[in-house]
């Protein structure tokens, strides 16, 4: 009788723990889930802004201008790196892994970040320096 007691017991934990476990796999799938999901739609966020700054960079004529020039063309360059990593993120998320997603999603929001340092820098000298 004890032994069946015991089973019994040992049986409701065993059951209980492995409910427990799929609840936090769950729980830590909708967390993974959501920052990919945050990560990618700040991205594309910022992706649209910093598009909105090259276009008025090179309405100021930073692409003919002797000192922006560079920090234009560096604008680009970050924007198409950001481009690829978006892309990757969305892949990643399209087949549920989502810590790739998470992690490229950042890291396109990190080069949209330097694409838009650069475009506002190249606006700036585009437009006599001293604009704020």
């Amino acid at each position: 009788m004890r032994t069946k007691k015991l089973l019994i017991a040992v049986a409701a934990l065993t059951l209980l723990s492995g409910h427990a476990i799929v609840g936090v796999a769950a729980q830590d799938q909708d967390e993974d889930t959501a920052k990919a999901e945050n990560w990618i739609a700040q991205a594309d966020s910022t992706k649209a802004l910093v598009e909105g700054v090259l276009v008025s960079a090179a309405q100021a004529g930073a692409e003919q201008h002797p000192v922006a020039k560079d920090q234009f063309t560096d604008a680009r360059r970050w924007l198409a790196e950001g481009d690829q990593a978006l892309a990757a993120a969305k892949e990643a998320m399209a087949v549920e892994d989502f810590e790739k997603a998470a992690n490229m999603g950042n890291m396109a929001w990190q080069y949209y970040v330097k694409a838009g340092t650069a475009a506002v820098l190249a606006a700036k000298l585009a437009a006599g320096g001293s604009r704020r």
